[in-house]
């Protein structure tokens, strides 16, 4: 009878334990967008603190910072990856006053404030570099419909109202009422 051989696995089950295992990220740091501009680096470390030890935590612009925002950024890192895996399942979890964007933030560690809030900047205004704008051609719906009778409208219903008003001439409304009528 022989002895059976343990072979300790380095991932195993779980939720980082890797592929078909929970599809972890393999990262300890998250990257949380649509952080509303009235919530403060305490909250956030209220928020992501009760899923596991932080080791570092980043929200850009600063509370301190003087600029007006219309959004933040925050970058979570925590000890142990799985934490970071959990917290992933924050996304469209509204705080404060929006709903969040958790997901991982592959190089592993937290950026400096240039490149986080870089990444706060909208695609337009990137986009807006590029030749041709960088965006899809928006067709203008009102050269796509035509002339459009007066009828249609309702001009026979205004005229008389108009005319009480002082806006029309009554010369004036009695041709556009047989224009109308045509």
């Amino acid at each position: 009878m022989s002895n059976p051989t343990i072979v300790h696995s380095t991932g195993g089950p779980g939720l980082s334990g890797g592929p078909g295992c929970g599809g972890g990220s393999g990262t300890e740091v998250i990257q949380v967008t649509n952080v509303s501009p009235s919530a403060s680096s305490e909250q956030m470390r209220t928020l992501f603190g009760s899923l596991g030890k932080i080791d570092e935590l980043s929200l850009f612009p600063p509370d301190d910072s003087p600029l007006p925002v219309s959004s933040r950024a925050c970058f979570v890192k925590f000890h142990d990856p799985d934490s970071a895996v959990v917290a992933q399942y924050l996304t469209n979890t509204v705080f404060v006053d929006r709903a969040l964007i958790v997901v991982p933030y592959a190089e592993g560690v937290i950026p400096n404030e240039t490149k986080a809030l870089s990444l706060l900047a909208p695609a337009n205004a990137v986009a807006g570099l590029l030749p041709g704008g960088g965006l899809l051609p928006t067709p203008n719906p009102l050269t796509q419909i035509g002339p459009v009778p007066l009828v249609a409208l309702g001009a026979p219903l205004l005229v008389l109202p108009l005319l009480r008003l002082g806006f029309l001439e009554q010369t004036w409304t009695l041709s556009l009422l047989l224009q109308i009528s045509c």
